[in-house]
């Protein structure tokens, strides 16, 4: 699966060098499937680790190189006196030598090298995990700011209508003015709100567009359904997709990564050996002979002692480092699960009981305004406690696909599937 991730990577970032289609951002209605997949084509910092993951694999095939041959030139005995003046008795040795890694040094290179690709293509898929959830808290945010606004525009309508019965109350006579001017206030809150809400829902749209790169928003609006709500199965089983993050399955190519270092500076205590051949001429009778050389260091003093002790300390590191992981995704696992259920929880009572009864309470408040049984502070106190409900009711929908999109991220699943709808024609 790995191999290719990172083979689509390298071959995504080639299709781009070499001239693709610009990225169009996405218009009209903008659904989460879509957006996810600018977000997957055009994000910045995807790109950033996508020309990280190219860079690695050119650093492994670096690494499997053999060493390149020397060539070299001697010239002795020349520009002296008597019979070594000038050129005369001069001794030029020209010697091709090659030096020869022993130990294995040049696969274990090339094996740490590929398994530093592989850690590439690990962050790789961690990034683009975590700027898949981005993206989809984004989409949630936009979705919920288009649910609070729809919620305030109608409280906005109804304080119009509200404003209007009374004024005619005041004019028949069966109102005190007070409650004109009370109206009035309420009407100037809900309007003042009301634009809160649209410049929130401004920011919104423009945080979700920056998830694909654009400074500018182009689509209309997005297109989900917040009350698609579902509970979770028991945190056990979740707990089994926990090795699919990519935060967690990493750490085995890290520590294979790790072994591998300490293998090639293990290797290091190994000398190599430098083999030099070529003529040697002398020009004082014009005859050749054959130079060969041989060197080998001597491993006396450095016996790489506190490269391999280093080696092995970063060892134990990533080893300690994997088990740290490991206990912080369970536990923003099991954190993140509770948050699930209880705005499950809260969410489904809102909508079945609380909801029903705050909507009949206003109703009956309504009616028994009208026929003078209520006073319209009892009305006003019936109208905001059924609206500050309905806001809850959509803040604690946005909690639950935000704590859905946590849990997908920590056990590797797709980001906010439960959003999703039917497109409108």
């Amino acid at each position: 699966m790995l191999g290719g991730c990172i083979a689509a990577t390298i071959l995504a970032g080639h299709t781009l060098a070499q001239g693709a289609p610009p990225f169009a951002p996405p218009t009209g209605e903008l659904s989460l499937r879509t957006a996810l997949a600018a977000t997957l084509v055009a994000n910045p910092e995807l790109a950033v680790f996508s020309a990280e993951t190219r860079a690695r694999e050119a650093r492994a095939l670096q690494a499997g190189l053999l060493p390149n041959p020397e060539i070299s030139a001697e010239v002795e005995d020349f520009a002296g006196s008597g019979p070594r003046r000038a050129f005369r008795s001069a001794e030029t040795t020209i010697r091709l030598s090659q030096l020869i890694e022993l130990g294995g040094k040049r696969s274990k290179r090339r094996d740490a090298a590929l398994l530093e690709r592989d850690i590439a293509g690990w962050d790789f898929e961690s990034k683009r995990a975590t700027v898949l959830a981005e993206a989809t808290e984004a989409f949630i945010s936009a979705l919920s700011g288009q649910e609070r606004l729809a919620v305030s525009a109608k409280l906005v309508e109804l304080a119009r209508e509200s404003l209007r019965s009374v004024d005619a109350s005041v004019r028949a006579g069966a109102s005190s003015p007070v409650e004109r001017r009370r109206a009035r206030v309420v009407l100037a809150e809900a309007e003042a709100q009301h634009r809160l809400l649209e410049r929130e829902l401004s920011a919104a749209y423009q945080a979700l567009a920056a998830s694909w790169g654009s400074s500018v928003v182009t689509f209309r609006s997005v297109l989900g359904d917040l009350e698609r709500i579902e509970e979770l199965p028991p945190l056990e089983g979740l707990v089994q997709g926990v090795g699919a993050n990519p935060d967690l399955a990493r750490w085995t190519t890290e520590i294979a990564s790790r072994e591998a270092e300490l293998a090639l500076s293990s290797a290091g205590r190994v000398p190599d050996v430098r083999l030099g051949a070529g003529p040697r001429y002398y020009a004082d009778d014009e005859s050749a002979a054959a130079v060969v050389e041989l060197s080998v260091p001597l491993p006396l003093f450095d016996r790489r002692q506190g490269q391999i002790a280093e080696a092995k300390e970063r060892l134990s590191k990533a080893r300690l480092e994997r088990t740290a992981a490991d206990v912080s995704v369970r536990s923003a696992l099991a954190r993140d699960h509770e948050l699930l259920r209880a705005a499950f929880d809260h969410a489904r009572v809102l909508r079945d009981t609380i909801l029903p009864e705050a909507q009949g309470a206003y109703e009956a408040a309504t009616e028994a305004y009208a026929q003078g049984a209520l006073r319209y502070v009892d009305v006003l106190d019936a109208q905001r406690t059924l609206f500050d409900l309905r806001d809850q009711y959509v803040a604690t929908l946005a909690d639950y696909q935000r704590a859905l999109t946590a849990l997908e991220r920590l056990t590797g699943g797709a980001a906010g599937p439960t959003l999703e709808q039917e497109t409108r024609p």
